[in-house]
């Protein structure tokens, strides 16, 4: 048995981050508990290379088929090709597991991946919507001028977040610092806000705001919740900043069935829905194949953690 973790580089240098990202080096450090091998790449190691009717795939030099598992962590959103990279591989060894089904290898979301060809914010919107899953209504224009009148979200006040979720780089005390594309509007004149004034808005949509303040991730796996947090915004109406967490293992059934059904909805290995309160239901902001979990390891004072590492590397629904 040999794993292989696929992952993304930082944009900026993050402060105590070692050479591989945490929540890859903690999958890692379960795998070493386990005594099963592993390698770890980033995106830009990989080959691809098709000649005389066929396909090698090399990962740092080696061939994929090297390995019995493939977990996929995260791809920069400013470049969508990296999500590409994913499809690509998965398609090579589907056709590799056909022709040797007694050498299978494992691929972790590969079936998600394949029913979700567009990892932005927008796709997230039509997949709810075509799925009857609780979803903010959500206003794209393909030109970007919200000025103009809209059919949808009249009512101030509004959010407006960027089309994939791509984050900005500004210097801040002469160091690179990443910023959230999230602006609240409680009118025309916000659209000249700092951060968001001089952007272009074709790349962004608008949303409706959630005045609760809290918001939920819930970690499913193999179709089946596991785990979650609370968080709680404490500076600000982003709960991402400086927020409050705590432990949220056991959601209410409302936010369960809702997050089940979208893992199974995708076919999804393991994957965290998130939600927040708006007219008194739960409604999903967004899903995530490759979920972050070092504030529900690290953040959380009260409750006894599952260990997400463990979940991830045993959520196979091949095994």
């Amino acid at each position: 048995m040999k794993y292989l973790i696929i992952d993304k580089r930082q944009r900026v240098e993050v402060a105590g981050m070692g050479e591989i990202p945490t929540a890859s080096a903690r999958l890692i450090e379960e795998l070493d508990k386990k005594n099963i091998e592993s390698d770890f790449v980033y995106n830009d190691q990989l080959e691809f290379l098709f000649q005389d009717g066929n396909t090698n795939i090399k990962v740092d030099g080696k061939n994929i088929t090297d390995y019995t598992h493939i977990i996929f962590r995260g791809h920069a959103l400013h470049n969508d090709r990296e999500y590409h990279f994913k499809r690509y591989i998965i398609d090579f060894i589907d056709d590799y597991n056909k022709n040797n089904p007694d050498k299978k290898i494992l691929v972790q979301n590969s079936e998600a991946i394949k029913r979700f060809p567009y990892y932005n914010k927008i796709a997230i919107a039509q997949l709810c919507s075509l799925n009857n899953i609780p979803h903010f209504n959500t206003y794209f224009r393909t030109d970007g001028d919200y000025s103009k009148e809209r059919d949808m979200l009249k009512e101030y006040p509004l959010i407006t977040k960027e089309y994939a979720g791509v984050n900005r780089v500004e210097i801040v005390d002469g160091k690179e610092k990443i910023k959230k594309n999230v602006f609240k509007l409680d009118s025309d004149s916000d659209f000249k806000q700092e951060g968001l004034d001089g952007q272009d808005t074709s790349s962004y949509f608008l949303q409706e705001f959630s005045d609760a303040g809290e918001d939920y991730r819930i970690f499913v796996k193999c179709g089946k919740v596991i785990a979650g947090w609370k968080r709680k915004a404490s500076d600000g109406f982003m709960t991402v900043s400086k927020g409050i967490y705590e432990m949220y293992n056991e959601p209410e059934e409302e936010i369960k069935v809702i997050a089940e059904k979208m893992a199974n909805v995708l076919d999804a290995d393991f994957m965290a829905v998130d939600f927040m309160y708006i007219h008194g239901k739960p409604h999903i902001q967004e899903i995530g194949f490759h979920p972050g979990y070092k504030a529900y390891e690290t953040k959380i004072e009260n409750g006894t953690p599952v260990n997400i590492a463990e979940a991830i590397i045993t959520a196979f629904k091949g095994n």
